[in-house]
């Protein structure tokens, strides 16, 4: 998976080999891949200034030119996918489904890019009566360097979504990795770097632990000048990792049971629970409460025990997922699905779902969920009930139901849901549109 790897200084990371390498082990069986040399606090100087210096002559490149770039970035990404899968197996722990969604969601993102690029640049390029009908050419300047991050749940597509549109819109980029997602970025930059991208203009920085990624994203966030848009970036900070607001999908009276359970269960499992949009709240009405429960419960079982969606569940994941099962059930939740202790910690371990349920909904505030495997089923009678459970989840948030989606939007005004879907789960991502428009002001 390694052994053909080119210098990863050669790929762009910056560590100045003093203070050891991060060790990267196969998340199914433990064994070690490799050892990339880590980064320090005074990488991130030298990283950002190499950066500002390749930025000035790339913002100056014409569009299409960049867009050659990334074309040409896409066929090697293809002709090579088969370098692409074992790391993102072994050394990111995603299964044989999962890795293949990731290959075929990458690969339409390039295209997905170039298409919001060159739509951007015509609203630009019309005429625009308050200017005298002068003509916009090209991209403002923007943002000169960047900073992203990879979510180990989904390596490659948040390493695309952190780079591609700041790339396209001519800034540069360097993105925070970790030792799960270290190799599959290396490979990805070994690429960009074959078709044209110039040296300097994407770069990356490894820390070597958990606490060592807050003092590099505190560094990195002063030096640059913005942070590319991603979706939901994980926390950096050391002791809540692990933890998030989680996503929210409510089941109303008038909703078709069947569909709900085919969304829920692999938006709660996939991935052993650990997307952003994972929906490990799930509000279901009263009328609805009976037959819902019976099929999430057999189609939860049935998804955890295909082999095609065996995903490896890191450490202290399995512990802080088995803490706040028992801490829920603690405080009234009442297990229906799985217990805390089978959150087996070993890497060559199985991971088994774990459904609570809770009869009504008395307002408190929930806690933080960690991303393992694990739903929480609230019953609702009230409408405001659901209103009040989307004040403490995520951006995503799904509705189930046969009313229509203008009467319902309008009511989550105001709350932190800005990605609804109707009758459908919600899904990680930020589209390239949204990320262009953030990076271009004005």
């Amino acid at each position: 998976m390694c052994a053909d790897l080119p210098d990863p200084a050669a790929l762009g990371l910056v560590a100045s080999g003093n203070d050891g390498c991060a060790l990267v082990a196969s998340a199914f069986t433990g064994r070690r891949l490799a050892a990339i040399p880590a980064s320090v606090p005074a990488d991130v100087h030298r990283a950002v200034g190499r950066a500002r210096e390749a930025q000035q002559p790339w913002h100056t490149v014409p569009l299409s030119r960049r867009i050659g770039v990334f074309r040409e970035l896409r066929a090697r990404f293809r002709e090579e996918r088969a370098l692409l899968y074992p790391a993102l197996v072994h050394g990111c722990g995603l299964g044989p489904m999962d890795t293949l969604t990731e290959l075929h969601a990458a690969d339409r993102y390039f295209p997905a890019c170039e298409a919001a690029a060159r739509a951007h640049l015509r609203r630009y390029r019309l005429p625009r009566p308050h200017l005298s009908g002068r003509i916009g050419a090209r991209f403002s300047p923007g943002h000169a360097v960047v900073t992203s991050c990879t979510d180990d749940a989904r390596p490659l597509m948040s390493l695309l979504e952190g780079a591609l549109p700041a790339l396209l819109c001519g800034s540069a980029v360097i993105t925070r990795l970790s030792a799960r997602t270290a190799v599959a970025a290396l490979r990805m930059a070994q690429h960009a770097r074959a078709a044209g991208l110039p040296d300097g203009l994407w770069q990356f920085v490894l820390p070597q632990s958990r606490s060592a990624t807050w003092v590099l994203h505190a560094l990195l966030a002063e030096h640059t000048d913005a942070r590319a848009p991603q979706c939901c970036p994980a926390t950096p900070r050391p002791e809540d990792e692990t933890l998030a607001r989680p996503g929210l999908l409510v089941v109303r009276h008038d909703a078709s049971v069947p569909a709900a359970v085919r969304a829920a269960v692999p938006s709660c499992f996939g991935r052993a629970g650990r997307p952003c949009a994972a929906t490990s709240l799930i509000a279901v009405h009263q009328t609805t409460w009976s037959p819902f429960e019976r099929a999430f419960t057999r189609a939860a079982l049935h998804f955890a025990a295909h082999p095609a969606s065996r995903t490896a569940l890191p450490v202290v994941n399995a512990e802080r997922g088995a803490a706040w099962a028992q801490a829920a059930r603690a405080a009234g939740a009442r297990p229906l699905l799985g217990h805390p202790q089978r959150f087996a910690p070993r890497p060559d371990a199985l991971w088994h779902p774990m459904v609570l349920t809770a009869s009504r909904w008395d307002g408190a505030p929930v806690p933080a969920v960690p991303r393992a495997p694990l739903a929480l089923l609230v019953r609702y009678t009230a409408w405001s009930e659901v209103l009040d459970l989307a004040r403490h989840a995520n951006r995503h948030l799904g509705l189930f139901t046969r009313t229509r989606f203008s009467q319902l939007r309008p009511q989550f005004a105001g709350l932190p849901a800005e990605h609804l879907t109707l009758n459908a789960a919600p899904r990680s991502g930020l589209p390239p549109r949204q990320a262009v428009q953030a990076l271009q002001p004005g």
